[in-house]
């Protein structure tokens, strides 16, 4: 463990598996205390605490759904335990069984799904915004990194509306709130991955799927966790401490076209 972010507590929603586990591993593993937030995996949330204490780090688990505000309320309390939170880290989505490829306008069930993805995405985000902002405001600063998809800006892939549109949406708020949340030397900034395997989208990766993308990266292989982790960690420190309102894809930069 090095001590890029000793002395900080990092809240990180969504994080019991996958980017978000990597993630708070990460920020664990540069010596910030972390919470680590979870709905659905106790275990997995557990294991994530584990690794990070066995690393040397500290951390806990912090159960709550983000998109509800009186979760989400209960969730930074108890994260504040640690401390008041320094960054803050965007990266749940709201209760999923996965993500799934469906026509986007083609059913009346579609069309709502896009539209409760978007209230949903942009409810766990600003909830936990508006509660660490005071604290963050007292001490003169803090990083909020909100975790987009690289996709979103040109429309997402076919029949995968419901994330490009909802990111879409909380990268519009991450702008808004960069401006906004400056002048309290508050940074805003976007990690995007790319679609990174994982088991929220294991339909998505297969063998095939993934000999394709890395043909059409040019770094010629697609993202894994711990690539959008430590572009999360950049922001997390000091050292991008003049650094609000960027948008950083970790695609291998398949989003170049």
């Amino acid at each position: 463990m090095d001590g890029w972010l000793a002395g900080k507590v990092a809240l990180v929603t969504g994080a019991s598996r996958g980017i978000g586990a990597a993630i708070a591993r990460t920020l664990g593993g540069h010596g910030a205390a972390v919470a680590v937030n979870y709905v659905q995996s106790p275990d997995r949330a557990a294991q994530v605490v584990a690794d990070i204490e066995a690393a040397g780090g500290h951390a806990i688990a912090v159960r709550g759904d983000v998109s509800d505000p009186a979760e989400a309320e209960r969730v930074v309390r108890e994260a504040q335990g640690l401390g008041q939170v320094d960054v803050l880290v965007c990266n749940a989505f709201g209760p999923t069984t996965g993500i799934r490829r469906r026509p986007t306008v083609d059913s009346w069930d579609a069309v709502a799904a896009v539209q409760r993805r978007v209230a949903v995405q942009l409810a766990c985000t600003l909830n936990c915004v508006h509660l660490v902002v005071p604290g963050m405001r007292a001490r003169g600063g803090g990083s909020i990194i909100l975790i987009g998809a690289s996709g979103s800006a040109g429309g997402g892939a076919p029949g995968l509306a419901e994330i490009a549109v909802a990111k879409s949406a909380q990268d519009a708020a991450g702008m808004a709130l960069a401006r906004e949340l400056g002048p309290d030397g508050i940074r805003v900034n976007t990690v995007a991955p790319g679609l990174v395997p994982t088991d929220a989208n294991a339909g998505e990766h297969q063998a095939s799927w993934i000999a394709a993308a890395e043909a059409a990266t040019p770094l010629r292989r697609v993202s894994r966790p711990e690539d959008v982790a430590h572009a999360v960690a950049m922001f997390a420190g000091d050292a991008t401490r003049q650094v609000t309102g960027a948008y950083v894809s970790v695609d291998g930069g398949r989003s170049l076209g």
